[in-house]
C-alpha cells in the first residue's frame, strides 16, 4: 500500500487544481529519481506517470504514454492487464492467478501488493523481469490508482538456469553408467529400497531380473576389451528396447545387469526377459577382421515377498541366475 499525497491522481476539483498539479509534478520527480523502471495509473487505468528509467528500458516516451491505457505495450504483443491494472480492479487472487499462473505471490512488504516474475520477449531481445504492483491510497484509504516497478533479472535467471543444467548433468553423470547409459549400481541400491518400500506400503507387485553374460571373460580375452565394450553397449540397447517406461534397467557391475519390473509378478516379467535373451543370442557381433561372434546371457527372476528385506530379494534373483548358469546357461530361472 502506498499512501502519498504526492501521488494523488484526482484532479476534479478546480479550486485545488494548482496544488494537485504541484503534487503531480512532485510525484513525477519522485518516480524519475528512482533508477528502477516504473509507471503509475489511475482508477480509469490511464497512465499518469512513466519514469525516465522505463522510457530507456521500453523505448517508449512518457509524452506518448501518459494519458493512454497502453501500459501493456512494452510487455505484451496484445492488449491485456498489467499487474497494476489488476490492483485497480481489486486484485483478487483468482484474477491475478488467471493472468500470472504460478508466477506471483503476495508481497511481504507492501500491504495489498503483488510480486511476480516473468519473461517478456518484446523487451530488447527478451528480458526476465521481477515486478511489484501496489495500490496508491489517499489519506482516507481511498484507492487512487496503482504503481508498478520493474527490475530486469535476466542475468540472475540465466545464472539459475546454468546452475540447474549443471546440477542435472551432474545427477545424470552420478546415476548413469558411462558405457551403457543404463543406471549404475549406486542408483540401483537407492532405487531398490524405494521400490520395496512402495510394495510394502501399497501391496503392489515387484519383480527383479538379474542377467549375466555367459563366458564374457573368454570374449574379452579372445577379441579384446574394446570388442567387449561393444557387446555390453549393444546388450544395454536390447534391454532398453524390451522393457516398459516404468521398468528400470541398471548395469550392476562388469557384465551383470539388473531390471526392476514394478507392478508385475515373475511370470509376467519373464516375457520381457525371454525377448532380451533371445535377441542377444541371435545378434551377430562382428570383429574387426569380420569374424561373427554370438553372445548369450543367463538370467534369474524373483518376485518380492511380503515383509522381505531388499537384500534377500536381490539374493534370490541372483541365486536363480546362477541356477541358470549351472543348468547349461543361455536361459532364465524363476526363483522359488
Amino acid at each position: 500500500m502506498i499512501s502519498l499525497v504526492a501521488l494523488n491522481m484526482s484532479h476534479k476539483n478546480k479550486k485545488t487544481d494548482l496544488p494537485d498539479r504541484t503534487e503531480s509534478l512532485l510525484a513525477s520527480n519522485v518516480l524519475d529519481s528512482i533508477a528502477i523502471p516504473s509507471f503509475a495509473i489511475n482508477t480509469e487505468h490511464e497512465i499518469t506517470h512513466w519514469s525516465r528509467a522505463l522510457e530507456k528500458a521500453s523505448g517508449l516516451l512518457a509524452v506518448d504514454m501518459i494519458g493512454t491505457q497502453n501500459q501493456w505495450q512494452p510487455f505484451y504483443s496484445n492488449s491485456r492487464p498489467t499487474m497494476a491494472d489488476l490492483i485497480v480492479e481489486g486484485a483478487k487472487d483468482e484474477l491475478v492467478e488467471r493472468f500470472y499462473t504460478n508466477k506471483y505471490q503476495k508481497s511481504n512488504v507492501l500491504e495489498g501488493a503483488y510480486e511476480a516474475e516473468d519473461f517478456f520477449p518484446g523487451m530488447s531481445n527478451g528480458e526476465w523481469l521481477s515486478f511489484t504492483a501496489a495500490p496508491i491510497l489517499d489519506n482516507n484509504h481511498n484507492l487512487l490508482g496503482a504503481v508498478e516497478t520493474l527490475i530486469v533479472i535476466s542475468d540472475r535467471k540465466y545464472a539459475e538456469k546454468k546452475l540447474i543444467d549443471s546440477q542435472q548433468k551432474y545427477r545424470e553423470l552420478s546415476t548413469l553408467d558411462d558405457l551403457t547409459k543404463l543406471f549404475n549400481a549406486r542408483h540401483f541400491f537407492a532405487q531398490i529400497e524405494d521400490e520395496v518400500d512402495r510394495c510394502k506400503r501399497y501391496s503392489q507387485s515387484l519383480s527383479i531380473s538379474m542377467f549375466d553374460l555367459d563366458n564374457f571373460k573368454h570374449v574379452n580375452d579372445t577379441y579384446g576389451h574394446q570388442f567387449g565394450n561393444v557387446v555390453l553397449a549393444e546388450f544395454a540397447k536390447i534391454i532398453k528396447n524390451n522393457i516398459r517406461n516404468v521398468d528400470m534397467a541398471f548395469r550392476y557391475g562388469g557384465e551383470e545387469f539388473v531390471i526392476l519390473f514394478p507392478f508385475v509378478i515373475a511370470h509376467q516379467a519373464a516375457i520381457s526377459v525371454e525377448k532380451i535373451r533371445t535377441q542377444l543370442e541371435n545378434f551377430d557381433f562382428k570383429t574387426d577382421d569380420g569374424t561373427i561372434v554370438n553372445v548369450t546371457a543367463s538370467a534369474g527372476i524373483a518376485t518380492y515377498f511380503s515383509k522381505e528385506d531388499h537384500g534377500n530379494f536381490v539374493k534370490r534373483a541372483d541365486k536363480a541366475m546362477y541356477q541358470s548358469k549351472s543348468d547349461g546357461k543361455n536361459k532364465f530361472t524363476i526363483a522359488e
